[in-house]
């Protein structure tokens, strides 16, 4: 469900927006990683390309989930 979120004019408009793009991204992560099968998993990634063309300055985030998979270097 949506939610609205308040801006005070306190707030610089550039740190409230990276705020809710960060809360976006970190959203898919955890919808995809709670997903319990392939089918709600591969929905997600169709949703997280949608995000990724909509915003081609930014790190893609499918390699962000890609990454999830890859053991950590030592």
């Amino acid at each position: 469900m949506p939610t609205f979120t308040l801006i005070s004019a306190e707030d610089p408009f550039e740190t409230v927006v990276a705020q809710a793009e960060a809360s976006i991204r970190a959203g898919y992560i955890a919808d995809y990683l709670a997903a319990s099968n392939p089918i709600d998993r591969a929905h997600i990634a169709y949703e997280v390309e949608l995000y990724d063309a909509a915003n081609p300055d930014e790190q893609p985030l499918m390699d962000e989930i890609r990454g999830l998979h890859l053991p950590a270097a030592a």
